[in-house]
């Protein structure tokens, strides 16, 4: 038990991140926390060389693809969305911008036929148009700039009024619907000005586990963490980049040769 804890308290300390305490068997978060803050040099070092440290285990399975077919807002925000995406669910996220600005609904049935492409969600800028139109199991959303104009409006606005509108349509898009959480992105919004009075920019805890469940159906796994002992011993570890790792693919390495030879 001990030196479980000890495994868990270094990751929080190399990481800052609860979700690598499912090393540890202690039960409480916040014994693992302050337990982490009086780990010393000696016993991080220890440890660090018995494990080589942490790596990720990349995303797999096909991304969510953002097509960028408008101009009037900058593609610098639509990017920025889409990055924030990713972090947030460590799922593969892909924003494009096209030339043409008149084809983004044409796409959709394109863009689904690519092996990798999991969903699409095209942003247009079309007077008349609704400003979200979604088919969560058809895989793509369209979500409609225009519809989020209205008179004298900053661009500052009309800038934190899509980075709202494109998590909407990437929550329902990814099986989220209504929230119950107030200011939650995923509220009620039937005017543009609803999303002014939505105070927190992005989904609230209530969808996110909806959204898991619907990139499990699309076949996505989130990155991951493991030590790199268990990535040599699964066989598919990167070569070693330090001592620590050198020793324990070397470790690994004789350890499985014998079964080899045995062979």
């Amino acid at each position: 038990m001990k030196k479980q804890t000890k495994v868990a308290c270094v990751a929080l300390l190399t990481f800052g991140s609860l979700e690598i305490c499912a090393f540890s068997q202690v039960a409480s978060p916040n014994v693992r926390m302050q337990q982490a803050r009086n780990v010393d040099a000696t016993t991080r070092s220890n440890v660090l060389a018995k494990v080589g440290g942490f790596i990720k285990i990349p995303s797999k399975g096909p991304s969510v693809r953002i097509i960028n077919a408008q101009s009037r807002v900058p593609a610098e925000i639509i990017n920025e969305v889409g990055n924030s995406m990713k972090l947030t669910f460590r799922y593969a996220v892909v924003a494009v911008t096209s030339k043409d600005t008149k084809g983004g609904p044409a796409w959709v049935e394109e863009t689904l036929k690519q092996p990798d492409t999991a969903a699409v969600l095209v942003i247009i800028d079309e007077a008349g148009q609704p400003p979200l139109v979604v088919a969560p199991e058809a895989r793509w959303a369209i979500m409609n700039i225009a519809a989020l104009c209205t008179k004298d409006m900053k661009a500052d606005t009309l800038a934190d009024r899509t980075k709202k509108q494109l998590w909407r349509a990437y929550g329902y898009l990814m099986g989220a619907a209504i929230s119950s959480t107030d200011q939650c992105v995923m509220r009620p919004v039937f005017k543009p000005e609803d999303l002014d009075g939505l105070k927190f920019p992005t989904l609230g805890l209530e969808p996110i586990v909806k959204i898991q469940q619907q990139a499990a159906a699309f076949g996505i796994t989130p990155e991951r963490m493991t030590t790199y002992r268990k990535a040599c011993e699964e066989g598919w570890a990167p070569m070693p980049t330090n001592a620590n790792q050198r020793v324990v693919w070397e470790e690994v390495k004789a350890k499985n040769e014998p079964a080899k030879d045995s062979k």
